[in-house]
């Protein structure tokens, strides 16, 4: 009897996170961790490297500038096809389309020589520092 009773408990638990699970699907612009790019950014002596996730995105829907010390960066992704029965209904649809963006505060660059390249799945970016940006020690008199 507790068993069965423990069953019904986590399978009440299962469909309330299916409801909800469905919701967030339903509502994609509320699940704001799918709409977002992840990055990682490196500061080094010379040049700035910036790598992105873009999977599923193609290259010619991303792009970037650079103006006033800060990269922007947007993508756009394009909906994808959905999977169909008999009756042409939609089965499910998990993937969304939409446009996200993402600015970077990376000061000095030399705006002629940056650099960028995906590869699988990750836009890779170079973004050399002008000459007069090497960080210098200062003394205190």
């Amino acid at each position: 009897m507790a068993n069965e009773l423990s069953n019904r408990f986590n399978g009440m638990f299962h469909d309330w996170d299916h409801f909800f699970n469905d919701f967030n699907h339903l509502m994609p612009a509320f699940n704001a961790e799918n709409q977002q790019l992840k990055s990682d950014v490196v500061d080094l002596d010379d040049h700035y490297e910036v790598s992105i996730d873009v999977p599923g995105i193609n290259k010619k829907d991303i792009n970037l500038n650079y103006q006033g010390d800060t990269l922007t960066v947007t993508a756009t992704k394009h909906a994808s096809n959905t999977e169909k029965d008999d009756e042409g209904n939609v089965i499910t649809r998990e993937r969304t389309a939409g446009r996200v963006q993402r600015n970077y505060y990376l000061p000095d660059v030399t705006l002629d020589k940056i650099k960028a390249h995906v590869d699988d799945g990750v836009l890779n970016i170079t973004l050399p520092k002008s000459e007069n940006s090497h960080k210098q020690q200062i003394t205190i008199d």
